[in-house]
């Protein structure tokens, strides 16, 4: 008969059902070379993008587009506990699972980790539930997106600002840290739309990666105030190894771009949300990053504002920055470039290059040398867009850009700026692609992106208020509210989705499928000619990799904002997805489920 054993580890409470509960295999450890090769490993899905370059390309081909019409589920799992009675309206399920020999492991918002026997194939068990008890009262950030493996650990970071590492085997707690700064922001001011006056200011949400004995945590609070920053831990005990800022302090290179008197660089942005790739051969591992800060306002942080809107490539011994490419520079539309970035070798021009490719949040699909930043090409995939006239094909910025000036102005009509009244720019102030995994097929040497469509009408106000250290003062809501105030109903304005897909050799769109809501779950691409994806109106939906003709859907009845994964077990492929969450509009509220819940799909 099941049953759970309570007990106390470090302070943390575990529950975990007896080994001979579990016929999950004993994993083998995760190592650099599972890590570097795990293509090579297409039964299980060892890190958040599948392998290092973030291709999100499983080689499994058992479901295919001949017979993926009979996919069925094999199994859910209700997940409601890991909200702890949080209405999950307001929590954002955004997980990716990670799976090894049998055993799938999912952590939530409030610090459950869970470890899940999938081995038998047609239902599932928990082995381990570890509770790492983030304060649901305090924190407001209900999101986090997945965990990192490396030897016989999985790791974490919270959005309280801890990083943890638990044992796969027991559950039980080998260290946590705080790592984030939490109390480092500024204070809501009244009138806001969070209503409690607490501090918020750095946390996690972006999932780490395991790189050669180092967990890799990007900060991802920009818009509450602080800089961003990539920090390494090691893995055996959680001490910082080194941290990179993304907005340099002064006597730094690129601290020159912020020439206001406000001291804005101090809550710059630049935050890491969305989690990095990584280049075993260069040594290097490469994030976006995100905008600054205050968003819609420009004139209160004139300059470039390095290194905001940028990809940027550190070296994981040091933590150095090797190279960095800013897309969008002093950018005033929340155009955060902190998106997958995906790491893929192409023939371009009749060359054959090592390429770093990005479903910018701007409109546009760019194509860079990952060796050295240098731009490629890129190309609009949005349907609509009208901040700027297009990418110069020499340097890579908009046309408009003029080095010279402290403020940009791009295109005067749709320029987000204080005081401007009324502005309506596309795409909307949500991309573009967003956080969403985009995914690459070595196949077809396609990419695929998943995300918002529209155009957003922002009012900006007059003024702009500096807080007692320099920056700007206010948390997220408040500098929303004082800053820019979103008119979704506005002449022009809307909000739809997307599924791209763009050929690598050419850098232009092949096959593209409009979406009635925005698409807040990202793609999965296989082997097998499928594209997998969840829609937020409660569907999950499988495409033609080459046409993204709709082959099968499934109506489960929750939101999704999580991306898919494939694995295998006992020789037969399937496909996993965590839904819940919250719905994508009020409407859709009373008719979808918002309790949290595991969809496992196979022939």
């Amino acid at each position: 008969m099941h049953r759970d054993i309570a007990r106390l580890v470090q302070g943390v409470s575990v529950f975990a059902i007896t080994a001979l509960l579990s016929s999950a295999a004993i994993a083998a450890d995760v190592t650099k070379q599972r890590l570097e090769n795990a293509d090579g490993d297409p039964d299980n899905w060892i890190t958040w993008g599948q392998n290092y370059s973030s291709h999100r390309f499983s080689r499994l081909a058992q479901i295919n587009r001949n017979n993926v019409g009979n996919l069925k589920v094999a199994f859910s799992m209700p997940l409601t506990n890991s909200l702890d009675g949080i209405p999950t309206n307001t929590g954002n399920l955004e997980m990716t699972p990670l799976v090894d020999d049998g055993a799938l492991y999912l952590n939530s918002a409030f610090g459950l980790h869970y470890k899940i026997d999938v081995s038998r194939g047609n239902s599932a068990k928990v082995v381990w539930r570890t509770d790492l008890q983030v304060n649901k009262e305090t924190e407001k950030r209900h999101y986090v997106r997945g965990m990192a493996m490396w030897g016989d650990n999985v790791y974490s970071n919270m959005v309280d600002g801890r990083v943890a590492s638990v044992l796969r085997s027991t559950g039980e707690v080998a260290w946590e840290k705080q790592i984030a700064r939490t109390k480092l922001g500024y204070t809501n001011l009244p009138g806001g739309p969070n209503e409690q006056h607490f501090i918020i200011g750095e946390f996690f949400s972006a999932a780490p990666i395991a790189v050669e004995g180092k967990i890799l945590v990007g900060q991802s609070g920009g818009d509450w105030g602080t800089r961003g920053w990539l920090a390494a831990v090691d893995a055996t005990n959680g001490n910082e190894l080194w941290r990179s800022y993304t907005i340099p302090a002064p006597g730094e290179p690129g601290h020159e771009t912020w020439k206001d008197t406000n001291n804005a660089w101090r809550t710059g942005g630049g935050s890491l949300w969305t989690t990095g790739s990584y280049d075993a051969q260069q040594r290097v591992t490469i994030w976006g990053t995100a905008n600054p800060v205050p968003m819609f306002d420009p004139s209160f942080r004139p300059g470039d504002n390095l290194y905001t809107n940028s990809v940027m490539a550190w070296d994981i011994d040091t933590g150095k920055v090797k190279w960095f490419f800013q897309y969008t520079p002093n950018e005033s539309w929340d155009f955060d470039e902190q998106g997958v970035h995906l790491l893929y070798d192409a023939e371009i021009g009749g060359k054959s290059q090592k390429v770093v490719g990005h479903f910018g949040r701007n409109g546009f699909f760019y194509q860079l040398d990952r060796t050295n930043g240098q731009f490629i090409n890129a190309n609009q995939y949005t349907y609509d867009l009208n901040w700027t006239a297009g990418i110069d094909p020499k340097t890579g910025k908009p046309l408009e850009y003029d080095p010279g000036k402290l403020l940009q102005t791009y295109l005067p009509t749709t320029r987000v700026d204080r005081g401007r009244g009324q502005v309506l720019f596309c795409p909307n102030f949500l991309g573009g692609v967003r956080w969403q995994p985009t995914a690459y097929s070595p196949s077809t040497k396609t990419v695929y992106g998943a995300g918002h469509e529209g155009c957003s009408s922002i009012s900006t106000a007059p003024e702009a208020p500096v807080g007692p250290a320099g920056g700007n003062p206010k948390g997220p809501g408040a500098v929303f509210q004082a800053q820019g105030t979103n008119s979704p109903t506005a002449p022009g304005a809307y909000t739809a989705g997307s599924i791209t897909a763009i050929d690598v050799t050419t850098g232009k769109q092949v096959a593209k499928v409009r979406l009635a809501y925005p698409n807040l779950s990202g793609v999965t691409v296989t082997a097998g000619g499928l594209v997998f994806t969840g829609n937020a109106d409660g569907w999950v939906v499988a495409y033609d990799d080459r046409t993204l003709a709709p082959l099968w859907s499934f109506f489960a009845g929750n939101a999704f904002k999580a991306p898919p994964i494939s694995y295998a077990v006992g020789g037969k492929q399937y496909i996993a997805i965590v839904a819940g969450g919250g719905a994508v509009s009020d409407k859709d509220r009373g008719t979808l489920e918002r309790d949290a819940q595991l969809w496992v799909f196979s022939l």
